[in-house]
């Protein structure tokens, strides 16, 4: 009886010119998202792979210099792209893509495309995750809200149940013949994208395929759950609402509510509950925290003469130069170490407030199934606020291993040498560049992404679960007389 009325309802549904126009918009607007993505994709892989190149060339024949002044040109690092970043960008425009790595400084990363993006972009790109969040379950809602309601109202439904039909087996029936509907438009274009994504991978980029199987699967199966969840709550409203019409209202209420307005509430409000500092408020504590070094370059000033003194008692030596490393050496490594705690004290403040405010996000995924896969959808496609976080820390350890060796190199290669021939009359060549080794940041394994998206996981599924109860419960108490 089940697959009866799922091809009833298929064949119905596809016979309707108004859903053609409408499924063939959905096809043209996914196929447009999908090459959109992959152009855009495409062409920032091409600029990333030839300035990240260009980057290491220009550090390797830098020239003979002093390894300090080395630090200071320092190197840029680009965060990389997944190929599922083509389908869901997520927080990819709003967050930096280049950083800069030098000497004494954390940089956080830069240049965030939306800042360049015109006012019509900054309200919002197409992608094929945002046509999959919004306008997939629209559609379901607009195939659903009249399927049981207008049966009851034009009397065909007491008909149904009299030739023996079971209640229950209407209802799955026609949540399956919904499914196949959505079949027909979602698969081709899945297919199509993720061949597309596929083929876009470089050679030279192993971290974009890391676990990429696994989080396609992962994510086809989320956005199946997602569906799922529109179309048995769209079942089980117009099973219990009076009219079509109150199904209707009910339904696109909770679109609107549920997809537009809670997640930008919820935004609002965990910037209000865990806020960050001003960046000049941030730049006088780390500058407040810096003074409290050494300052290697200030011989006179009162922090510096107190480290010398430090270094020689605990050394048992009168002069500089009889300390068995450099103190020029000394005093650099010990003034990024004083900029390691003041770093990691106030930038990372900043990164655990923007984890939080992700937190409550996701909290508010329980009255809220769009919330949960987007964040869910986004740590797949490694376009949230995680995976930026985790390319600023990688950066970041970058930074003060590439400094350790410099300033290394300078203990030893200059012991017994003053600080003024330390710091300039001491000059390295490409044999020590070489041995900063290029940046690589891999993109986080799947395991990794799960243990920070239980909650969006459990959300979906706990949806999922009591929309499929209520629908239950809806049809084995289905009223047939409307």
């Amino acid at each position: 009886m089940i697959w009866h009325v799922a091809r009833k309802e298929f064949t119905e549904i596809t016979r309707d010119g108004r859903f053609l126009w409408t499924s063939v918009i959905i096809f043209v607007l996914l196929l447009t998202s999908i090459g959109v993505g992959a152009a855009r994709y495409g062409e920032d892989r091409a600029l990333r792979e030839a300035a990240t190149a260009e980057v290491r060339d220009q550090w390797l024949t830098q020239g003979s210099k002093g390894p300090h002044s080395a630090g200071h040109y320092g190197v840029y690092a680009f965060k990389p792209a997944t190929p599922l970043a083509l389908f869901d960008p997520g927080l990819n425009d709003y967050t930096g893509v280049i950083q800069y790595l030098e000497a004494h400084k954390e940089n956080q990363a830069s240049f965030k495309p939306a800042q360049d993006a015109t006012a019509l972009q900054r309200f919002g790109d197409l992608s094929g995750a945002m046509i999959m969040q919004l306008l997939i379950p629209l559609l379901i809602i607009l195939l659903c809200f009249g399927m049981i309601s207008s049966e009851r109202e034009e009397g065909t439904l007491r008909q149904l149940l009299s030739v023996g039909a079971k209640k229950t087996d209407l209802v799955w029936g026609k949540a399956l013949g919904v499914g196949t509907t959505l079949a027909v438009i979602l698969v081709p274009s899945a297919l199509l994208g993720g061949i597309l994504a596929a083929s876009l991978v470089g050679e030279n980029d192993p971290h974009d395929m890391i676990d990429f199987p696994k989080k396609v699967a992962l994510l086809a199966a989320a956005y199946l759950v997602y569906f799922t969840i529109f179309t048995v709550i769209s079942l089980a409203v117009s099973i219990v609402a009076k009219s079509s019409r109150a199904a209707l209202t009910t339904l696109l209420s909770f679109w609107i509510v549920a997809g537009l307005l809670l997640p930008r509430g919820a935004a609002d409000i965990s910037r209000h509950l865990y806020k960050t500092p001003s960046a000049l408020e941030l730049a006088t504590n780390i500058q407040i925290g810096r003074d409290k070094g050494p300052h290697p370059h200030e011989t006179n000033h009162p922090n510096h003469i107190a480290f010398r003194e430090k270094l020689l008692k605990e050394y048992n030596v009168s002069r500089i130069e009889d300390l068995p490393y450099s103190f020029q050496g000394l005093a650099l490594q010990a003034d990024e170490e004083n900029g390691y705690r003041v770093f990691d004290k106030y930038y990372g403040a900043v990164r655990d407030a923007y984890v939080a405010q992700n937190r409550f996000q996701q909290f508010v995924g329980l009255v809220s199934p769009f919330i949960a896969i987007r964040s869910l959808s986004a740590a797949l496609a490694g376009t949230d606020v995680d995976f930026s976080n985790e390319f600023s820390a990688a950066g970041e350890s970058y930074r003060r291993s590439m400094v350790k060796l410099l300033n290394e190199d300078i203990m030893v290669k200059t012991q017994g040498k003053s600080q003024h021939d330390a710091e300039f009359g001491y000059k390295s060549d490409r044999s020590l560049w070489e041995k900063v080794p290029a940046f690589d940041f891999d993109a986080p394994p799947l395991g990794s992404i799960i243990s920070r998206n239980i909650l969006p996981i459990a959300v979906l599924l706990i949806w999922l679960v009591g929309g499929v109860g209520g629908l239950i419960f809806a049809a084995r108490r289905m009223r047939v007389e409307a």
